[in-house]
């Protein structure tokens, strides 16, 4: 525990330096101070990029490329194109910078591709009273806008659609004319395209969820590696911010046509909002000195912007509340005529250390048991309460966990990620575990009592775009202390500065004698493989395997002696970024949901950063960065595929699922050796790199030794 506080100090503390640049971006920075850089944009609709009503362009991106320009000097001149001129710029390779941009083979010859944060899935729009059924889809007239990225898609996993679609223009958004004008029953279109919920959206279930793309021109391949660092930054740092900041303006001005802002303007002189009188509801919604903050209180703050009507809170049920913060379809007497769904509860079993872990209600038949209820009892838990000998109801996190560290109850069930992070915040992960999983969720969301404008205009506004739900909902994910802990600070400040002193003179040091500075460089990795250990107890020698493994594919290839010596080192940090992870999703016995997936994924992002400030070299960063990309493209942080995912990555990504396979978990048991083989040689060409499966499909046993023997 000590030494990951150390390592997660450490990080803390580098991080307050700005972006580190090579001396070649800094020459290149000076020479090109004066110039202008063109960014060009087609159709520019998205709260990324989008054209206020003076004409200039703004959005996320906008305040993105104005980051740059603050730390570099480097300029950026925005410029909003026809598709005609975007297409010949594209094809011709005659832009500096590209947005919205279809990659295609032809086009990569001329541009490097970056994916950007506007992510979304692709379906078929239909009218709202119209339900596509994908089993017959040759009963429809589907509309297909011709040379976009809707149109590659399609072209790859729904070839016969493809050909029998009608063609049609992307006049007047995104082609909504046709269904509009009865000339289709469907468009094929992206999730994001229909910003204010006109219309049914049906996703395509063979088609993975993509982004759009940057283009950068091959030729500036110094800017290309300048915009990767600072996208690297401003996607783990700012972007969440300022996506708050840009929805009311965004949605502001694209609802300013239509009469229903100012019809619930005439209405209201405030909005009142019925929050409960629990102490807190993290991540939801949580008390401070200075008001109630969480992700339901931002969303309720970007309506008051909206509307320029204030927000009050009531934690009387009595009032005449307009909206009802925390609602479900499940609570009884519920007068709400609308409901706004926002959160999916999944309900989990929690106890003390010495509890055993459970996986039905009727494990806990004879057991003293409590839950949470808001409201009275949440309906949801009726038809289980007769198999509990004991219950009681709790009205908040605070006197359940209270409950439980007394021994009034055994276990609480609550939902899983609103009681984590009440464990969290409390400092009690060492005390109070998850006991089980019950498999079942319901929702919860804004209730609204009488009003179908107010509550047209809340679901029109609520997060609906897949880029900006993942990045709203990290809240929902990351851990919140709402108080220090103390003890701990003044234990860890006391040791830490010491050895943090320690380390910094024993640095300086080592700029005289290289050889103090690679022992202090090796106990540094040393330092961040113990803490990578303590994220997982089921590691044993995993990392030290890696390193063996990737050393000896790297010799195989016949690499060079100093990449066969770092990746023999550095493999191991692959995945060092987790220490930045809660422990909670870290730990968790039971399937991650889609939001912590999203909120683990991040660790790659930790990974590099840490690795980049520590200045251990391109090879750690590119292993920490890189190492779930795909060879198909299917993997994460960027999507990278085939050799655009970096050597080291590749080797490590082959290495690090070997081992997984092979290792017992608390999960599942180990695979054999020829049942390991067997898997990564189905995923030749999928997964890993095809040249390096056929070198461990010549040297498989190699790997089979070092596994026994580590």
């Amino acid at each position: 525990m000590l030494l990951k506080l150390f390592i997660s100090f450490i990080f803390i503390y580098l991080n307050i330096f700005a972006i580190r640049f090579s001396t070649e971006e800094i020459n290149w920075i000076k020479k090109n101070y004066d110039r202008t850089f063109n960014i060009y944009v087609y159709n520019p609709k998205h709260i990324y990029l989008y054209e206020n009503e003076d004409g200039n362009l703004r959005g996320v991106y906008v305040n993105f490329f104005e980051n740059i320009t603050n730390q570099t000097g480097l300029n950026f001149n925005f410029k909003s194109l026809e598709k005609s001129e975007m297409q010949d710029i594209l094809n011709n390779g005659k832009g500096d910078v590209i947005f919205n941009a279809s990659k295609s083979k032809e086009r990569e010859k001329h541009y490097s591709f970056l994916p950007t944060l506007n992510s979304y899935t692709l379906g078929l729009y239909s009218k709202s009273d119209t339900i596509i059924d994908f089993q017959n889809l040759d009963k429809y007239k589907v509309g297909l806008i011709p040379t976009t990225s809707d149109f590659i898609l399609l072209d790859k996993f729904y070839p016969d659609l493809k050909n029998k679609a009608i063609s049609i223009n992307d006049k007047e958004n995104f082609g909504f004319w046709a269904l509009e004008s009865g000339l289709v029953d469907a468009v094929v279109g992206k999730s994001s395209n229909d910003i204010l919920k006109n219309y049914r959206f049906t996703p395509f279930e063979n088609i993975p969820s993509t982004h759009l793309w940057m283009a950068i021109n091959k030729e500036e391949p110094i800017l290309e590696s300048i915009i990767s660092k600072f996208k690297v930054e401003f996607t783990t740092k700012y972007v969440a911010n300022v996506l708050k900041n840009e929805r009311p303006i965004f949605y502001k001005q694209l609802l300013s046509k239509e009469l229903i802002i100012k019809r619930v303007q005439r209405r209201y002189s405030s909005l009142k909002v019925f929050i409960p009188e629990a102490k807190g509801m993290l991540p939801l919604f949580y008390k401070t000195k200075s008001g109630y903050k969480g992700y339901v209180i931002d969303r309720l703050e970007e309506l008051s912007k909206l509307t320029e009507l204030p927000i009050v809170y009531t934690q009387n049920p009595n009032d005449d509340y307009d909206i009802k913060a925390i609602d479900s379809k499940l609570f009884e007497n519920n007068s709400n005529a609308y409901f706004i769904p926002y959160y999916k509860v999944q309900v989990a079993a929690f106890s003390n250390r010495n509890q055993n872990f459970l996986d039905t209600y009727q494990s806990a038949e004879n057991k003293k048991v409590g839950i949470i209820s808001f409201e009275k009892i949440n309906p949801y838990f009726l038809n289980f309460l007769p198999n509990f000998k004991f219950y009681k109801i709790y009205p908040d996190t605070d006197s359940a966990l209270d409950a439980i560290l007394k021994n009034e109850i055994d276990y609480v069930y609550a939902d899983f990620k609103i009681m984590s992070m009440a464990i969290g915040n409390r400092y009690l992960d060492d005390k109070i575990q998850v006991a089980g999983f019950l498999g079942s969720s319901h929702t919860i969301g804004f209730g609204i009592k009488k009003d179908p404008d107010l509550a047209k205009l809340v679901d029109k506004i609520f997060p609906n775009h897949l880029a900006e739900i993942q990045i709203l909902q990290t809240e929902l994910t990351v851990p919140k202390r709402l108080s220090p802990n103390y003890q701990y600070l003044l234990f860890v400040f006391s040791s830490m500065s010491l050895l943090i002193a320690t380390l910094f003179y024993l640095l300086r040091k080592a700029t005289i004698a290289s050889k103090k500075e690679k022992r202090i460089t090796k106990a540094l990795v040393e330092s961040f493989e113990a803490a990578n250990e303590l994220n997982d107890e089921d590691t044993g020698n995993h990392i030290l395997r890696v390193n063996l493994y990737s050393k000896f594919l790297a010799e195989k290839l016949k690499c060079s002696s100093k990449f066969i010596k770092e990746i023999g080192e550095y493999a191991s940090l692959h995945d060092v970024g987790k220490i930045a992870i809660s422990d909670l999703i870290l730990k968790k016995p039971g399937k991650l949901t889609s939001e912590e997936f999203e909120e683990m994924k991040k660790h790659v992002i930790f990974g590099k950063e840490l690795i980049q400030k520590m200045q251990l070299g391109s090879i750690a960063e590119n292993i920490a960065l890189y190492h779930h990309e795909k060879w198909n493209g299917k993997g994460y942080w960027f999507g990278l595929s085939t050799d655009a995912i970096p050597l080291e990555a590749r080797i490590v990504a082959l290495a690090d699922v070997y081992d997984a396979l092979r290792q017992k978990r608390v999960y599942k048991d180990g695979f054999t050796h020829e049942v390991a083989v067997e898997i990564i040689k189905k995923e030749r060409g999928e997964h890993f790199d095809p040249a390096l499966v056929d070198i461990f499909l010549i040297h498989h046993k190699e790997f089979d030794k070092i596994f026994i023997s580590h």
